[in-house]
């Protein structure tokens, strides 16, 4: 087999645990009987896939979700219900993160948008004193709201293999959803579907020289 020399990480369930329906709970407890019709607001605007990729800006995004009701939700509400899916995320993820890059290129590759990005990047700075995350456990990172395209599209994976210069059968893509690792195995990148009966140590771990 060639020689396994890249690791690619998405986030979200795979670095850092997620509770996806935390968001949905929270605002249906702040709209009550409101929540469906301001939910079909939202679709038929694409709020989430726009800024997903870039397409939104971040204050657009905001009024968009707090004035599908009359009258608006506070933005206060809005921010704090858009950040309840994060959990806690390990330390020791990051420790492993630094321990693979001496014996690999690593990098991060997640369909995110700029508020999550910065929650994250606070609490890494508050919670684990970690202020240079990119920097310190990553080659590069790769983030959709930034390039303009999300996974599952061939063209996200098309961008990191070109702009990091990686050879695909020599990488490995770590992701919890069955469609993204399927459209990178189409690329002929190696992959790993982190399923929830996975323990995210025991997986970055398996791929430290014993």
């Amino acid at each position: 087999m060639t020689t396994l020399r890249n690791l690619i990480f998405d986030f979200g369930n795979v670095l850092f645990p997620l509770d996806l329906d935390a968001t949905e709970r929270y605002l249906r407890r702040c709209l009550g009987d409101r929540f469906e019709a301001a939910r079909e607001q939202w679709l038929a605007a694409d709020a989430f896939h726009r800024y997903e990729t870039g397409a939104l800006s971040t204050d657009d995004f905001v009024e968009i979700l707090r004035r599908a009701v009359n009258p608006p939700l506070p933005v206060e509400e809005v921010l704090s219900a858009w950040n309840a899916i994060f959990l806690d995320m390990p330390n020791v993820y990051l420790e492993l993160l630094e321990r693979l890059r001496a014996h690999y290129r690593v990098f991060l590759l997640s369909n995110i948008n700029e508020l999550h990005a910065q929650w994250i990047d606070r609490y890494l700075a508050e919670v684990h004193n970690c202020r240079d995350f990119h920097r310190r456990c990553f080659d590069a990172v790769y983030y959709s709201y930034r390039i303009g395209l999300r996974k599952p599209d061939q063209r996200i994976y098309t961008h990191v293999l070109q702009d990091a210069n990686l050879r695909p059968e020599e990488t490995v893509f770590i992701d919890d959803i069955e469609a993204n690792v399927r459209a990178a195995e189409s690329l002929g990148i190696r992959t790993i579907l982190k399923t929830p009966d996975v323990d995210t140590e025991h997986l970055m771990r398996a791929f430290l020289p014993s």
